[in-house]
């Protein structure tokens, strides 16, 4: 159960940051601030973005506020919408539109108002006693506790939901059930994030004494919740939840019609067939000719490690294969987990620039791993077969025109072969994974010597 919460809080909460990030894009028409710790005194005749560490905001924001940070604090007046994403937002003052936040603690203070609706997303979300929201309220995560005053209805998807204070629409809730090992995994929770709200509280729906719902409570839990009495003045529903049944789709296969298989349909495959090869030879000669006038002595070096170790060049191949589809998300894992530390240390300034080094860093390993994969390794396959075939039968012809002959018969048989329906892209996918394992094995040989010499050097 809490799974599908924090995995619903975790797609809400990017939504939102993405939401604010389209809506912050026509930026020369608004007030762009970015520090450490940012302290707004004065009144913003216009929009103001803000990314920081620490943001406050004491006056009036004559426009729209979007605000990325650590701890976000609104005391004053926004005249628009609020968007804002930290780790700790709270609004005190007065916003006289929308509110959408994410982040771990997210709070209405006592006093606080919301001139409409209000999107919550996040660990835990309260609205305490003597706030006001004038719309309705959507929230996700893993607790909510609604204690001020909500004039539209309410939507909620969280573990735990405590209402003690007056709703006038309806409210439609799902949310879960009492675990026993919510102490232990709560109490590594908090020191885990310091942003963690004040006041855990456990799974389930609670509705205390002197709330009041003015609609109807829709509630879908494994267990029912105690209600008291005259608190609902509308109807009470109370469902299970349901596990999600996904049907099979039926295919319907087309019978195919006597005499389909005409003389149009086989030139027509046959056409398409060659123009498919042709178009595979062309870029892949293409390739193998700049290699060979740029770089001939590595494109020769690496068919050489492939001729004469194949069964180390099949080991490595799978080892670099599999090694890359592990970088790739551990890049992007590192990325995040480094975006959130300087986030909690209050470093928010240096977010986006590390995040663009490792996205350009994942970009430029994605391509440049796709580019060797997909075509140096048929170039070394193609000239490796073409070798051989002219070093037994006309050896004066390897070395003649920068060694394309050899690349041209090569490539003519890679070619013929990868177009045979389902062994031909097998075929492909062996080559490539030898052909990595020869590079590796290359690029390890100069890495090899590089280090031999350089105490020689020294």
């Amino acid at each position: 159960m809490r799974k599908r919460y924090v995995k619903r809080s975790l797609v809400a909460i990017g939504l939102v940051v993405l939401i604010s990030l389209l809506v912050s894009a026509p930026v020369l028409a608004g007030d762009i601030r970015t520090k450490d710790v940012i302290v707004i005194d004065q009144d913003v005749d216009d929009d103001l973005y803000l990314m920081g560490g620490s943001i406050t905001v004491n006056s009036t924001i004559h426009g729209d506020l979007i605000a990325l940070g650590g701890e976000i604090t609104v005391n004053g007046l926004v005249e628009g919408d609020l968007w804002a994403a930290g780790g700790r937002v709270h609004i005190n003052g007065t916003v006289a539109d929308d509110v959408r936040f994410a982040g771990s603690d997210l709070r209405l203070g006592s006093g606080a108002q919301v001139g409409d609706d209000l999107f919550a997303a996040g660990f835990g979300f309260s609205a305490e006693p003597e706030s006001r929201i004038a719309g309705d309220v959507y929230v996700v995560g893993y607790q909510a506790r609604l204690g001020g005053d909500i004039a539209g209805n309410v939507q909620a998807g969280v573990a735990g939901l405590e209402i003690s204070g007056h709703i006038v629409g309806d409210v439609q809730a799902e949310v879960g059930e009492a675990d026993p090992e919510f102490e232990q995994w709560s109490f590594f929770m908090t020191m885990w994030n310091p942003y963690m709200p004040a006041g855990m509280m456990g799974p389930g729906l609670s509705i205390k004494e002197g709330a009041q719902i003015d609609g109807e409570l829709a509630y879908t839990s494994s267990v029912t919740a105690q209600i008291p009495g005259d608190v609902v003045g509308g109807a009470i529903v109370y469902q299970t939840p349901v596990p999600e049944e996904v049907e099979a789709p039926e295919v319907e296969v087309p019978p195919i019609p006597t005499g389909a298989l005409t003389l149009a349909a086989i030139v027509t495959w046959f056409v398409s067939w060659v123009v498919g090869a042709v178009r595979t030879f062309v870029t892949l000669l293409i390739i193998g000719v700049l290699l060979l006038w740029l770089v001939p002595k590595w494109l020769k070096e690496v068919v050489r490690h492939w001729k004469e170790k194949p069964v180390h060049s099949l080991g490595w191949g799978v080892a670099v294969l599999l090694a890359f589809f592990v970088a790739v998300p551990l890049l992007f894992l590192v990325m995040i987990i480094l975006d959130v530390i300087l986030g909690l240390l209050t470093l928010g300034g240096l977010v986006f620039p590390i995040t663009g080094i490792f996205m350009v860093a994942e970009g430029a390993l994605v391509v440049g791993f796709s580019i060797i994969a997909i075509y140096i390794t048929k170039v070394a396959f193609a000239y490796l077969v073409g070798w051989l075939i002219l070093k037994r039968t006309a050896s004066a012809w390897v070395d003649k025109a920068m060694g394309i002959i050899p690349l041209l018969i090569g490539l003519a048989i890679f070619v013929l072969l990868r177009s045979i329906p389902v062994l031909g892209s097998l075929f492909s996918f062996v080559v490539t994974v030898f052909g990595l394992g020869a590079i590796w094995l290359l690029a390890w040989v100069r890495i090899r010597k590089g280090k031999e010499e350089a105490p020689a050097e020294a």
